[in-house]
């Protein structure tokens, strides 16, 4: 029987509002970085794609993790360090609701699985960010849990984190779907833990084609 259901978030529930390369272009011209949105998209999908897992062995807290993290990815990406005030621009405006739109069908899913008395979980890799994005969207309250790979100090794929939500919210493997975008992350990491997946693939599958029942 399922109980729960466990959600990415960007990718999946919410999406860019603009593309990274307009946004980065648009603000490290305001600090003297100059780049075209093409040239940043291509270099930001690169760096991404090689970048390794932040370490969260450290005392850290992590979020500061996540944080450092992220910069380490931009100035790969530049192939140049940047000051503290361009990266903390970035950091600053993916906090914001503006940066961000919801799917149009994620609202009428995550009501009707609240409905059922389904529980509802983000399982996210993600930092302190993502609970008031979440709240600014009108979404935060149909879940019981809010998970961060920075509150989980683990990133998925990592096992770690999906055990911390169970563990969470007093659940087996077996009674829990996730739903994520990400074949890597999200559908092979969950069926890793035990957990059913179902994979987001839009244009071809999206929340509206998922049936828990």
């Amino acid at each position: 029987m399922i109980r729960a259901l466990f959600f990415d978030a960007a990718g999946t529930l919410i999406d860019l509002a603009e593309p990274v390369g307009d946004v980065y272009s648009r603000i490290l011209s305001k600090h003297q970085i100059h780049r075209t949105s093409a040239e940043l998209d291509q270099a930001f999908r690169r760096a991404f794609a090689c970048q390794p897992a932040p370490d969260f062995s450290s005392s850290r807290p992590g979020h500061e993790v996540e944080r450092q993290w992220w910069r380490d990815l931009v100035e790969t990406a530049l192939a140049q360090p940047i000051t503290e005030a361009a990266f903390s621009e970035l950091f600053h405006h993916y906090a914001q609701p503006e940066a961000w739109t919801v799917f149009p069908e994620t609202p009428a899913v995550l009501e009707r699985a609240h409905s059922e008395g389904i529980t509802l979980a983000v399982v996210s890799n993600f930092d302190h960010r993502l609970h008031p994005i979440l709240q600014s969207l009108g979404l935060a309250d149909f879940f019981h849990l809010i998970l961060s790979s920075a509150d989980a100090r683990a990133r998925k794929p990592s096992p770690l984190i999906f055990r911390h939500a169970l563990q969470a919210l007093s659940l087996d493997p077996c009674e829990v779907i996730h739903i994520g975008d990400s074949l890597p992350l999200d559908i092979e990491a969950a069926r890793a833990c035990g957990i059913r997946a179902f994979h987001v693939n839009r244009p071809h599958s999206t929340l509206l084609d998922f049936n828990w029942s």
